[in-house]
Order: structure tokens, then sequence, then C-alpha cells
């Protein structure tokens, strides 16, 4: 359902920047919501609880949740030294596996990295699902949505970082991840807050029952 409206406080420029939020073309992307991430991350109770009331709304009003589970592959290459992944899972571990339970429609999307889109798909499966639009939040946050975020953006993608969506490792560099995204304008995409976001689907939902009961 297309509404001609923006996330209400976005930073550094009102979010999305057509003015006219689309949400059946728009994604929430989880990144890291994986016990070995979230045990390591700060606040995660409470972003956890805001991720899952975001998502809830994305699905309702038509749109799309990609859950992304970042790991790294137990066997290397011969010859090949390992990178220093000092957080990083390895996959199939339990540290590994999606601590949170998924609902039917969503999407998991596996990455080799900390981005999101290291070795992923998540870029193909956004743009064969229309997904133009993208809101992101996680664990580990300084790390994974904000390589995910900046990926994407250079992609040509929409981006919107829920701020209270995001539990870093050290709430400092958390902070200052976000705040090097509002830098040049907003090259990197917009910050907003989940509670922002909650408030533009409600009344969107609200305005389309009342055309339904006028009409």
């Amino acid at each position: 359902m297309s509404y001609p409206a923006h996330v209400a406080d976005t930073v550094p420029y009102p979010w999305p920047y057509d003015g006219c939020f689309d949400s059946s073309r728009t994604a929430l992307v989880i990144c890291g919501a994986q016990r070995q991430l979230i045990d390591a991350s700060t606040g995660a109770d409470v972003v956890a609880d805001r991720l899952g009331a975001a998502a809830t709304a994305v699905r309702a009003a038509g749109g799309q949740v990609i859950w992304v589970r970042h790991g790294r592959r137990a066997r290397q290459r011969p010859g090949v030294k390992p990178r220093p992944t000092a957080l990083l899972p390895t996959r199939e571990s339990a540290g590994w596996q999606l601590a949170a339970a998924t609902a039917d429609g969503d999407i998991v999307v596996d990455t080799d990295g900390w981005d999101g889109c290291y070795g992923s798909g998540l870029d193909h499966t956004l743009r064969s699902g229309g997904l133009t639009t993208v809101l992101l939040g996680g664990f580990a946050s300084e790390i994974t949505v904000d390589s995910t975020v900046r990926t994407l953006n250079d992609q040509g993608h929409e981006c919107l970082v829920l701020t209270d969506g995001c539990a870093p490792i050290d709430p400092a560099l958390g902070a200052r991840a976000h705040h090097s995204l509002t830098m040049s304008g907003g090259i990197f995409g917009a910050l907003g807050t989940s509670d922002s976001l909650l408030h533009l689907i409600d009344q969107m939902s609200d305005d389309i029952d009342l055309k339904e009961i006028s009409a």
C-alpha cells in the first residue's frame, strides 16, 4: 500500500526521499539475530522487542521481513589464511543459529561476513522482490548493520536505520556508527526510530479503513 508521507523525525533528510512510503515495496532487514551476537550486544532484550514489533507491523502492511545470518565457513580453502573473525559465528554452530522465531513468508539470507551483502543473495532478494526501500536493525549493529546499510546504499537502495532497533557491542561505537551515516547529507541513508515507523503504518491503516467505510 502506497502512502504519500515521510517517516517522522528522520535525519539528515525526510525519509523516504520521494515522500511516498510504499509498504508493499519495503523490507525490514534484521542483521545478526543469532545467539552469539545477541549475547555480545548491549540492550539486546529491548532491541529484540522493538524489532519484533516492527516486523509484525511490516508484515501486516504487506512488506517483507528478511533475516540476515552472519557466519564464517568452518573450512578454509587450501593456501588461504583465515581472516580475523573473533566474534563471527561459525556456520552450523549453536551460536550461528537464529535466536528469534521467523514467521511464514519471512526470508533468511546467509552471508559469509559481517556485511549482509558479502557472499550472499541479499541484493538479488531485494531486487527480485521489487523491494526498493529498506529498514535495518539488528545486533552487533556497529558491525553488521553499519556495513550492510553502506553496501545497500551503494547498490541503490533507499535505506533507513532504526536507531532504537540496533543493539551494539560497544554503545560508544554504535553511536559513532549512526552519526557517520548522517554525514554529507545522508550519503549512506537516514536514521529514524521504530516508534515513528509504527506510527506511520498505523496512520496508513486508519486512513485506508476510513476510505473503505466511506466508499
